[in-house]
C-alpha cells in the first residue's frame, strides 16, 4: 500500500485566523508560512510526518469544559493550544475509570493488562461484522492463538519475561497489540487506551471522521518527529513493534490493522499542543493557527522536539475555569 500523501501548504488553501477568529496580520502570515515551509522540508527529508484528526467543537467542549456556561470558541482554542486533544493520561473519561485493574497508567504492563488485551483480541476475532477484515489481515496462527483461551497464560508469561529482560520491549509489545485493538474500533478497545487516533491523510480525517455538513466540524493538523516509536504506535511505520513481536515468536498481524485504508497513526498519550500547527474549521475553510508558533524562533528545534508552549498560566486559564484536566501537562 502506498501511504505517501502529497503535502500542500495550509497557507495556500485556507484562510489563516487567530484563536479569536480574526485574520492574521501580514507579519504573522509570513512567520507561519516560514515555519510551515520548514516543516515541509523536514518532512521531505523523512524526519517527520504530518498527522490529522477529525474532531468537533462539541467533542472538544466536552473534554475541555466541566461548566459549559464557561464555553466560548476563543476559550476552547486557548485551552486546546495549551493541553492538546484527548490527553487521557491527564483526565479521566469517567469518575471511577482509575479504579479498574488494567491499563491504570500510561506505562502499565501488569498481568491484568495483558489478560485484558488477550480477551479483547479474542472478542474482535469473534465479531461477525469484522470477519472479512479479519480474514484479510490475520494469519491462521494469529486466529488460532487468540481464539484458544488456554494460550492466555503463555501470552502473559512471554511478555513478562520480555519485560524483565528489557522493560521497554514489554511496553512496545503491549502497544503493538493495543494498536490492533484500537484500529478495530468498539469491538476492540477505545476509552481504556492512552492512544489517540490520527491519520496520515487530511482528506480521510475530514471525509470519514467529521460531519462535513455540520458547522461544528474540525480537523486538527499536527506533526510527529523522528524517532517515531517515541511518539506513535503504528507497526507499518514504526517497524520496531512488529520486529520485537516476531523475535519473541509471538503471533503477528498485517501491520496496517483491520482498516488499512484509514492510514491510522495512533499517537501515545495525547495529540499534545506542542505538535499542533492548528485547526481547520470545515464549514468556512478557516485555519486557526497555534498561537505559540508566532513566538517560536528556532524552527529546527521545534521540528525535532515540538513547539514551545507557554504554560505558566495553566492553572488560571484551564483549571480555574472548569476544565476536565486533572494534572498539569508538561512538555520537556
Amino acid at each position: 500500500m502506498n501511504y505517501w500523501t502529497p503535502i500542500t501548504p495550509i497557507s495556500n488553501k485556507l484562510r489563516l485566523l487567530d484563536h479569536l477568529g480574526n485574520d492574521l496580520s501580514e507579519d504573522q502570515k509570513r512567520h507561519f508560512k516560514s515555519f510551515e515551509n520548514h516543516l515541509i522540508d523536514v518532512y521531505k527529508e523523512g524526519n517527520l510526518i504530518f498527522v490529522y484528526r477529525g474532531e468537533s467543537i462539541k467533542g472538544l467542549q466536552k473534554k475541555l469544559f466541566l461548566n459549559y456556561e464557561e464555553y466560548t470558541k476563543a476559550r476552547l482554542y486557548e485551552r486546546l493550544f495549551i493541553v492538546g486533544d484527548k490527553a487521557r493520561y491527564f483526565f479521566m473519561d469517567k469518575a471511577n475509570s482509575n479504579d479498574r485493574g488494567w491499563l491504570t497508567s500510561i506505562n502499565d504492563c501488569s498481568a491484568a493488562t495483558f489478560e485484558f488485551i488477550f480477551g479483547r483480541i479474542a472478542n474482535v476475532l469473534s465479531t461477525p461484522n469484522l470477519e472479512p477484515r479479519i480474514q484479510q489481515s490475520c494469519s491462521s496462527r494469529f486466529l488460532n492463538y487468540f481464539c484458544d483461551s488456554s494460550n492466555c497464560e503463555k501470552f502473559i508469561a512471554t511478555i513478562e519475561a520480555t519485560t524483565q529482560h528489557r522493560e521497554q520491549d514489554g511496553l512496545k509489545l503491549r502497544d503493538y497489540y493495543l494498536y490492533f485493538l484500537h484500529v478495530a474500533g468498539s469491538a476492540g478497545v477505545r476509552k481504556e487506551t492512552m492512544l489517540v487516533s490520527t491519520s496520515l491523510s487530511a482528506e480521510i480525517s475530514e471525509d470519514k471522521f467529521t460531519d462535513r455538513n455540520s458547522k461544528h466540524s474540525l480537523v486538527l493538523y499536527g506533526f510527529i518527529p523522528q524517532p517515531y516509536h517515541n511518539f506513535i504506535v503504528s507497526p507499518w511505520l514504526a517497524s520496531e513493534y512488529h520486529r520485537i513481536a516476531s523475535e519473541k515468536e509471538m503471533p503477528t498481524y498485517q501491520p496496517f490493522g483491520l482498516f488499512p485504508e484509514q492510514l491510522e497513526i495512533s499517537v501515545k498519550g495525547a495529540l499534545f499542543s506542542c505538535f499542533l500547527t492548528g485547526v481547520k474549521q470545515v464549514e468556512d475553510d478557516g485555519f486557526v493557527v497555534n498561537p505559540y508558533i508566532f513566538a517560536t524562533k528556532d524552527f529546527g528545534q521545534a521540528s525535532q522536539s515540538g513547539i514551545p508552549v507557554e504554560q505558566d498560566n495553566f492553572i488560571t486559564s484551564v483549571l480555574a475555569h472548569g476544565s476536565r484536566i486533572k494534572k498539569r501537562v508538561c512538555h520537556n
